[in-house]
């Protein structure tokens, strides 16, 4: 399958966790260079509104939206920069895919989430799926302990293999 991370978004650019933000303005041009440079249809997208806009720039309108591919829930910690969270919350929850400082999602629920729906999804080996980059994180990711190994940019394509 194919992965395409949202456009950038003010928190993307900012480094902030979570939030629901729209497109800026590069992230608008990013995904309508990517547009002009892919072929491969939009099967489905996250629900976030940047994933949403970008499967519409890429000419999937029609997408489906599915909830399973929603990013991580990080808790309190959504609109927060890493500077202004607890270094011991933060450095536990980089340590432990179990932790959940923040009160949202534990990594390793998430990524199991993300893997349940790639394993369901095996067929979609010549289509794409648009989600944020979190989401691409854990769809490329072996398990919750090699998340943070996958760095993910937005409005990029990645190609994941549909292992189970």
């Amino acid at each position: 399958m194919h992965i395409i991370t949202a456009g950038r978004t003010g928190p993307n650019r900012s480094v902030r966790f979570g939030g629901d933000p729209v497109l800026d303005e590069r992230g608008r041009r990013d995904v309508l260079r990517l547009a002009a440079a892919s072929t491969r249809p939009v099967h489905c997208c996250g629900p976030e509104i940047a994933t949403r806009e970008t499967a519409e720039l890429l000419g999937a309108s029609d997408a489906l939206v599915d909830d399973t591919l929603r990013t991580l829930d990080v808790g309190a910690w959504a609109g927060r920069t890493p500077e202004e969270i607890d270094p011991v919350e933060l450095g536990a929850w980089f340590a432990d895919p179990g932790a959940r400082p923040h009160g949202g999602e534990s990594l390793a629920d998430f990524v199991g989430r993300v893997h349940a729906w790639r394993v369901g999804h095996s067929g979609l080996s010549d289509r794409c799926v648009v989600v944020a980059m979190p989401v691409a994180q854990a769809l490329l990711c072996p398990d919750a302990e090699r998340f943070f190994a996958h760095e993910v940019r937005p409005a990029t394509i990645y190609t994941c293999a549909n292992t189970g």
